[in-house]
C-alpha cells in the first residue's frame, strides 16, 4: 500500500512539474492601428495669368507725343505675355486720376510720363510707396521714389546746342540770344535750361537777352517768337527746346521778314527739322536728337525687368548733335 501511495505521488509531481514549465499563454494581440488615410492629391495650380502693365501718358497733341504713343503700340502688339494698357490723359488734372485709378487696379508695373512732372509727384510717389513697381518715361518726377527712369540726356541737350551756338558765333562780339523754353519750369524744361546756361557761360560774347515759352508745338513757338521779335529790334540767335516750336518761331521771323537773325537750333527730330538741316538753306542749323522711340525703349526695359527682376534706376540715353554733317545717319528716325 506504501508503495501504491508513494507511486502515486510521484506521478502527481511530476505532472506538476510540468505543467509549472509549460509557457504561459500568449495574450491576444493588439489590433493593429490603422493606417492613416492618404492626402488626396493636390489640384494644379492655375496657370498664371498674364502679366498687367499700365501706361499713363499726356495728351497726344504734338507730333513728338503722337509719334511717342505709336512707337508703344507698335512695341506691344500682338503681345500674349503682358497685358498693356496705355492711356492719353486730356489734361493733368484727368492724368492724375487716371494714375489714381491704376494704383488700385493690381497692376504689375505702372509707367508715366508726366504731363507736369512736378504735379504728377505725389500720385507716382504714391503708388511707388504701395509696392508697384514705377516707370518715369521722358520727363523726370521731383522724387527719387521710381523704380526706373527712362529717357534721353535732356540736360546734354542743353549742353551741346549751347556750344554749337558758341562755335557759330566765335569771334563776333555783342551776339544777341533769345530763348524759347518748354513749359517753364518742370522738371524737363529745367534739365535743359540749366545745360544750356551752365555752358554757354564759356562764351562771354554771348548775351541772353529774352525768353518766351515754346511748350512742344509750332503755335507756342510762334507766339513766343512773336512777342520776342516784338521786344527786340535786334536778335542774333534763336535757343529752342523743341522742334516744333522752332518751326513756329521760323515762321514768325520770316512773316516779320527779319534778317538779323542768323541762327536757330532746335531739340528732338522731326521731318522738317531734318530737311532744313540737310539742305541748309534756312537758318535752323543744328537740333539735339530726342526721338520718340523712347517709347518703344520703355517697352523693352519693362519687358526685360518683368523677366529678370532687375533693372538699373537710372536708363538715360544719350543726346546727339545733328547737323549736316551727320544728318543722313538720323532720318530715320525723324518724326512728324
Amino acid at each position: 500500500m506504501k508503495k501504491v501511495l508513494f507511486s502515486l505521488l510521484a506521478v502527481l509531481l511530476c505532472m506538476a512539474l510540468i505543467a509549472c514549465a509549460a509557457p504561459a499563454p500568449e495574450a491576444p494581440a493588439a489590433p493593429a492601428p490603422e493606417a492613416p488615410e492618404a492626402p488626396a492629391p493636390e489640384a494644379p495650380e492655375a496657370p498664371a495669368g498674364p502679366f498687367r502693365v499700365a501706361i499713363s501718358l499726356p495728351p497726344a497733341d504734338n507730333a513728338w507725343q503722337a509719334a511717342l504713343l505709336a512707337s508703344i503700340q507698335e512695341a506691344i502688339a500682338g503681345d500674349t505675355e503682358i497685358e498693356w494698357t496705355v492711356n492719353n490723359a486730356v489734361d493733368n488734372a484727368d492724368q492724375n486720376n487716371i494714375l489714381a485709378t491704376y494704383k488700385g487696379g493690381g497692376y504689375d508695373v505702372i509707367a508715366c510720363l508726366p504731363g507736369d512732372g512736378t504735379l504728377m509727384t505725389t500720385i507716382m510717389e504714391e503708388i511707388y510707396d504701395a509696392g508697384i513697381p514705377t516707370f518715369i518715361i521722358d520727363r523726370a518726377i521731383e522724387s527719387d521714389k521710381y523704380t526706373s527712369f527712362v529717357a534721353e540726356d535732356n540736360y546734354s541737350c542743353g549742353q551741346m546746342a549751347a556750344d554749337f551756338i558758341g562755335e557759330f558765333f566765335a569771334g563776333e562780339e555783342n551776339v544777341k540770344l533769345v530763348n524759347l523754353r518748354s513749359y517753364t519750369g518742370i522738371p524737363i524744361d529745367i534739365a535743359r535750361y540749366t545745360g544750356f546756361i551752365e555752358t554757354i557761360v564759356k562764351y562771354p560774347n554771348i548775351e541772353i537777352i529774352g525768353e518766351a515759352d515754346g511748350e512742344f508745338n509750332s503755335q507756342a513757338g510762334f507766339a513766343a517768337m512773336s512777342d520776342l521779335l516784338a521786344a527786340n529790334d535786334h536778335i542774333d540767335g534763336v535757343f529752342t527746346h523743341d522742334d516744333e516750336a522752332t518751326t513756329g518761331a521760323l515762321t514768325a521771323i520770316e512773316q516779320q521778314g527779319r534778317t538779323d537773325i542768323r541762327l536757330i537750333t532746335g531739340m528732338g527730330g522731326t521731318v522738317t527739322a531734318m530737311r532744313n538741316i540737310k539742305a541748309d538753306n534756312t537758318i535752323h542749323k543744328a537740333t539735339a536728337s530726342y526721338f520718340p522711340r523712347i517709347g518703344a525703349h520703355t517697352v523693352e526695359v519693362i519687358r526685360e525687368f518683368l523677366a529678370t527682376g532687375q533693372v538699373d534706376k537710372d536708363n538715360v540715353r544719350p543726346s546727339t548733335l545733328i547737323t549736316k554733317d551727320n544728318v543722313d545717319e538720323f532720318v530715320d528716325w525723324a518724326y512728324q
